[in-house]
């Protein structure tokens, strides 16, 4: 096996490096040390892993948000199927979301990977129709231009396990002025996860 990929598999195994967020390079240097970083990649559409944020400041809940939109825009698209199976109810066409998301249980626990569970099941409940034992949507995208990659953050207000957040969000060149959103946000199990469903913060 290749030295760098060894000591990289390595510290891999051992928790030092974590698979999720990032690809990993190892390089050598003088003598035999070798040195390790991490190289930031982007996560695939519906394999992002769980928000690991647990020191909430006006940089780190940026990063929490952009995470969070990534998992609303890859549910509230229905997920991977580019031509999604439709079905008319009540007059609406709706459609079947990808077999990855496709029941609450796995719905609910993709969203909670940035969202609290009650903001998660608030989504699922609001957002999604349940036929045939598969989760369906209205056959419709929705959106706005907001780069929240570029937002600014004010803390509104924040202890041990709740905290308040004001974000000045740009729209996409062209689009107009920035706008305000507040954003409400609890701790779980150590790490902050935003308490507002998806739909209503994007």
């Amino acid at each position: 096996m290749n030295k760098k990929l060894m000591i990289g598999s390595l510290a891999l195994s051992l928790g030092l490096v974590s698979a999720g967020s990032g690809a990993m390079a190892a390089s050598a240097s003088v003598g035999s040390t070798t040195a390790i970083k991490t190289v930031a990649v982007a996560s695939v559409p519906g394999k992002e892993g769980p928000a690991t944020i647990n020191n909430l400041t006006v940089k780190s809940i940026i990063s929490l948000v952009v995470h969070a939109k990534k998992l609303y825009i890859y549910s509230n698209h229905g997920g991977n199927d580019y031509k999604p199976e439709t079905f008319q109810y009540k007059g609406t066409e709706y459609r079947y979301i990808s077999s990855d998301i496709g029941t609450k249980q796995k719905l609910m626990n993709y969203i909670k990977r940035a969202y609290t569970s009650n903001a998660a099941a608030f989504y699922v409940q609001t957002q999604y129709l349940e036929q045939n034992g598969r989760l369906a949507q209205v056959n419709t995208d929705l959106g706005n231009s907001l780069v929240y990659e570029k937002a600014t953050a004010r803390m509104v207000s924040k202890n041990a396990t709740a905290a308040v957040f004001e974000l000045t969000v740009p729209q996409q060149e062209g689009q107009g002025g920035s706008e305000v959103v507040t954003v409400k946000l609890k701790k779980v199990s150590g790490f902050w996860r935003i308490d507002m469903s998806p739909d209503t913060l994007f």
